[in-house]
């Protein structure tokens, strides 16, 4: 059995983030797409899950959300055709 991938972040806009993946070419799987998170689809067993952060923070009991702006939560690359692709979004 193959062994999926899904990696879940704190998003503060949901509508913005969607549309800066979709610009990168990415698709979300609308069965598990609401205005809480969205499915994000990288391949056929990686998935990214984007969470607004009141959503996301009800997984993490009493800790905090990294802010991304001080300090480093985790790595994550994605590959795109050229570094000017992602800076056009």
């Amino acid at each position: 059995m193959a062994r999926k991938i899904f990696v879940n972040l704190p998003i503060a806009d949901m509508e913005r983030s969607q549309a800066f993946f979709r610009a990168l070419g990415f698709d979300f799987n609308p069965q598990f797409t609401n205005d809480r998170g969205a499915c994000m689809v990288v391949g056929e067993d990686i998935f990214v899950m984007l969470l607004v952060e009141p959503f996301f923070r009800g997984f993490l009991r009493n800790k905090k959300i990294a802010d991304s702006r001080s300090t480093c939560e985790v790595l994550i690359a994605l590959s795109c055709d050229s570094r000017a692709e992602v800076d056009d979004r």
